[in-house]
């Protein structure tokens, strides 16, 4: 080889690698598991959080009222707060979250995020809720849990597709089978690609939330909970952001941990005051309660009774009208709205209607003996949408692939219970079970 030829060669070398270089600082700054969520009034601010592999050095979020013009020189930027990460297996990220605050009801903003020596992600929208009495709408998935790529994908981007213009996408628990795992919880943000970009998202612990880090034998909150999740700190001390609530226009949305509360009778009795609390000073129209293990339960599996639950917060439920509880860990869809602890209902008029609904591939049955549920889907993925529009609230739940298979109206009654309207019964459509009718896997055909 001539000496031209060695030079060449270390010149070529030299900038591959330094491109390569370049390349590869350029993905470890690149903003990641970009997502909106809330920890402060939805009408008036929004929080945004990210991640990057390495630390980006000049980390940086703007905002703008959004218009057809590409062009907008009042832009607010704020410095995101930096917070560094390892996980079990030593790896380090670095997350970076900001609240856009001083917003107006009822606007479209557009918004990104990166670094202002790097990578920026491109242009987004999020809408604030209007202060008024527009109607709007959710929209409310199961467990996700096991298999995420392969076949929660289809629902989360199904119900997306659905309702685009919904206000928020509530996950009940279980969005992941291990909450330690970063891989699971890069599956679980590839499986829905843009739409926490643009969609905020209200996630709810579950059990899979929850695992044991090497070398304790007690299981604690995921790592990535709270650097990935902006949310209110409005709950009991030392479960801020994972209990608590958020006023949507009308309604008021409550977040409890079943997890924390099946730990002892101590933690069920401090959520259980919380709740009474934040029921009774409540001065919204409607009121859903979201978490993850089931009041009532008929299915097949492990883990599916909890009746200290039902027997602390049944009766508050009941005592403040509550109007939805919406539920995992069952793994299947029921709906029922006749089950009373502490009050009389009229014949069609309902007070708590209880959820439970699944969005990933995880099945049970149910022993047939034990079925609570007016209307019962087994073996099948779910979303759910709920709207909301003045003194009605409409319940609808669709299949994967599209099919309404549930459908229910609440109507505002002064001085009384919601009337209950079903669109849809057992006795007129058929349900979903295993092949050959089977309630569970173990009897299919």
């Amino acid at each position: 080889m001539t000496v031209l030829n060695r030079i060449a060669g270390q010149l070529t070398f030299g900038i591959i690698a330094l491109l390569w270089g370049n390349l590869a600082f350029a993905q470890g700054n690149y903003p990641k598991h970009v997502i909106l969520t809330w920890n402060q009034e939805p009408s008036r601010s929004q929080s945004v959080t990210w991640r990057t592999d390495s630390l980006a050095l000049a980390p940086l979020a703007q905002l703008a009222l959004a218009d057809d013009t590409p062009m907008n020189p009042d832009l607010k930027s704020v410095i995101p707060r930096v917070l560094q990460l390892k996980d079990v297996q030593n790896r380090e990220y670095y997350y970076y979250s900001v609240t856009f605050e001083d917003l107006l009801p009822g606007q479209t903003y557009r918004y990104r995020v990166g670094d202002e020596q790097g990578e920026w992600t491109g242009w987004n929208h999020f809408s604030t809720p209007d202060k008024g009495n527009e109607p709007y709408s959710f929209l409310y998935l199961g467990d996700i849990q096991n298999d995420i790529l392969n076949w929660g994908t289809r629902a989360m981007r199904a119900a997306y597709a659905k309702a685009p213009h919904a206000g928020f996408m509530l996950f009940a628990g279980d969005c992941v089978n291990d909450g330690h795992d970063a891989g699971q919880w890069n599956d679980w943000f590839r499986s829905l690609g843009h739409i926490p970009e643009v969609m905020p998202i209200v996630p709810v612990t579950g059990n899979h939330e929850y695992d044991d880090l090497p070398g304790s034998e007690e299981s604690t909150l995921s790592l990535f909970w709270n650097a990935q999740f902006e949310l209110p700190q409005n709950g009991p001390k030392g479960l801020e952001e994972s209990v608590f609530y958020v006023d949507y226009q009308s309604m008021r949305l409550v977040v409890l941990n079943t997890m924390m509360a099946l730990n002892s009778e101590e933690d069920l009795k401090i959520q259980t005051d919380w709740l009474e609390s934040v029921l009774k000073d409540n001065p919204q129209k409607w009121t859903v309660v979201s978490y993850h293990h089931p009041l009532f339960s008929a299915r097949d599996g492990n883990h599916g009774d909890y009746p200290e639950l039902r027997a602390s917060w049944q009766p508050v439920f009941e005592k403040y009208k509550t109007d939805l509880v919406l539920q995992g860990h069952d793994h299947m869809y029921g709906r029922g709205s006749r089950q009373y602890q502490t009050i009389n209902v009229p014949q069609g008029q309902a007070g708590p209607v209880y959820l439970v609904s699944v969005a990933g591939p995880k099945m049970y049955g149910i022993v047939p003996e034990r079925r609570w549920m007016d209307r019962l889907g087994l073996n099948t993925q779910f979303y759910q949408q709920i709207t909301i529009d003045g003194g009605k609230l409409e319940f609808r739940t669709y299949t994967v692939m599209g099919e309404l298979y549930d459908s229910f109206d609440l109507v505002k009654q002064e001085n009384s219970y919601n009337r209950f309207l079903e669109h849809i019964s057992s006795d007129s459509h058929p349900e979903n079970l295993f092949p050959g009718g089977a309630y569970n896997r173990k009897n299919a055909k």
